[in-house]
């Protein structure tokens, strides 16, 4: 497989306009990555037919894409995760995250005494049983289950099917609080490991104050605020079933929290006109902006919550505003709130800007695994 030009950094993608593929290749194949003077440069995963057509693995050329690859990448990665000393927090972390940990199109997380993984490639999918044998090497005992992101599966036409001896669920602990974890049929991998820092934090400045969540998910910035001793806590999220699971996640912390199934924009609109204010507000809304063609369309629904949310807040409350959507930029999300606080007619003071956890590190030539941004501000009225 040849590129068309040398690359100019280190980024593992290279889009179908820029390879020159070899007639009949499988799709998600494993390919020697040459440079256009025939320079060996990789190897690396090849999908022909979709836009992102090639992901690099290695830049060694002889490297084999096999159980011992994948089994000292799981071994690097597990080594900064112990060196940031994750395991005194919580029992789970991010041990794979993409790009940034050498392995385009793999997430792998670790629940407890559950691994999940997850593939965002066909090519990654075909290898599920090298990595299978590398989890049980680096791992052992430790129980798996392997699932496909649903919107790659629909653009590079495969499916993940999973063992039927696969976990379906698993409890997790973090920062003294305990999770319910849905691995076959929960969003993503089940449970957002990147907001573990940002529930930490949000929970002291809850101390004492009324607090809504809205799409609290499994409930976890609310039931971290009912735990570091929040006045009054609600949390809102349309997922029936996730509800459910956030009820069940307060008894089994013993906390006191309400949760509601109900739009979070109806909600926040419902607030504003009569009720009573909350103190602090999350907005932890899903992936609003896909890709660069829903960009438009995203950004206006990021202005439209953060509005409707600035004008249900308390004077002088504070709100954590979040983006969990790659293409969405800090200054992009920066510039909807300001567009927010405008027509709401709020003035804002951030104090802090965040994103995810430690174990989700950012590959600093790949700028979209700095996907998640974290906005936290006092909010008075103008």
């Amino acid at each position: 497989m040849q590129l068309k030009s040398s690359p100019r950094n280190p980024h593992p993608w290279h889009w179908r306009g820029r390879v020159i593929g070899p007639a009949n290749c499988a799709e998600g194949a494993v390919v020697r990555i040459e440079g256009p003077d025939g320079e060996p440069l990789g190897r690396g995963l090849y999908h022909p037919h979709v836009t992102l057509a090639l992901r690099v693995l290695t830049r060694d050329p002889d490297e084999q894409i096999d159980a011992a690859f994948f089994a000292r990448r799981f071994r690097s990665a597990l080594a900064l995760r112990e060196s940031l000393r994750i395991l005194e927090v919580s029992d789970s972390f991010r041990l794979i995250h993409s790009e940034s940990d050498g392995v385009s199109g793999l997430m792998v997380d670790v629940f407890g005494k559950v691994i999940r993984v997850d593939a965002f490639a066909r090519g990654i999918a075909m290898l599920e049983a090298p990595i299978r044998e590398a989890l049980a090497e680096v791992f052992p005992g430790y129980r798996v289950a392997v699932r496909g992101d649903a919107r790659c599966e629909d653009i590079e036409g495969f499916r993940v099917e999973g063992r039927p001896d696969d976990p379906e669920a698993c409890k997790v602990t973090e920062n003294g609080v305990r999770f319910h974890v849905d691995l076959r049929t929960g969003h993503k991998t089940g449970f957002f490991l990147d907001q573990r820092d940002n529930r930490r934090d949000l929970a002291a400045l809850a101390k004492g104050r009324s607090v809504l969540d809205i799409c609290t998910y499994t409930g976890g910035f609310a039931l971290h605020a009912a735990a570091g001793g929040a006045k009054s806590v609600t949390g809102v999220d349309l997922d029936e079933k996730a509800i459910a699971t956030a009820k069940r996640n307060a008894k089994l912390n013993q906390v006191k929290a309400r949760f509601v199934q109900a739009d979070g924009f109806h909600y926040l609109r419902q607030l504003a006109s009569g009720g009573e204010r909350p103190e602090v507000l999350i907005l932890d809304p899903p992936k609003f902006v896909r890709d660069r063609n829903e960009k438009e369309d995203g950004m206006r629904s990021y202005r439209d919550l953060n509005r409707l949310g600035l004008e249900a807040l308390a004077d002088d409350g504070i709100l954590l505003t979040c983006s969990c959507s790659g293409v969405v930029s800090e200054e992009d999300l920066l510039d909807s709130l300001r567009n927010a606080a405008a027509r709401a007619g709020r003035q804002l003071n951030v104090f802090r800007f965040s994103g995810a956890a430690p174990d989700h590190p950012v590959a600093l030539h790949v700028p979209e695994t700095r996907y998640l941004k974290a906005i936290w501000a006092r909010v008075r009225k103008l």
